[in-house]
């Protein structure tokens, strides 16, 4: 508890919420670059680009790197990858 790992609910005395101290900002940051790799994917004609031009992007948003947002979004499954004779294509997922 002196760490700040661990809050104790208000509710009930005996439990207590796991929490990480100062998480807000990468939180933020985290769904800021959400939103700016999926508007960035939307804006095209067929809602889809090349994984090696997208890496190149730089953010502005976001302090994290444009490469965690994709791996982040490819394994959430909001964007889908297709191998094509030139290279890898994020697409964004229409399920």
């Amino acid at each position: 508890m002196n760490a700040g790992l661990l809050t104790r609910q208000l509710i009930d005395p005996n439990m207590y919420w796991f929490s990480i101290p100062s998480i807000g900002p990468i939180l933020k940051g985290l769904t800021q670059g959400r939103k700016e790799v999926l508007s960035l994917l939307n804006r095209r004609k067929y809602k889809e680009m090349l994984l090696s031009s997208l890496e190149k992007t730089r953010l502005r948003l976001s302090p994290l790197d444009v490469r965690f947002h994709l791996r982040d979004l490819i394994g959430s499954g909001q964007i889908k990858t297709v191998q094509t004779a030139t290279g890898l294509l994020a697409r964004v997922s229409t399920d």
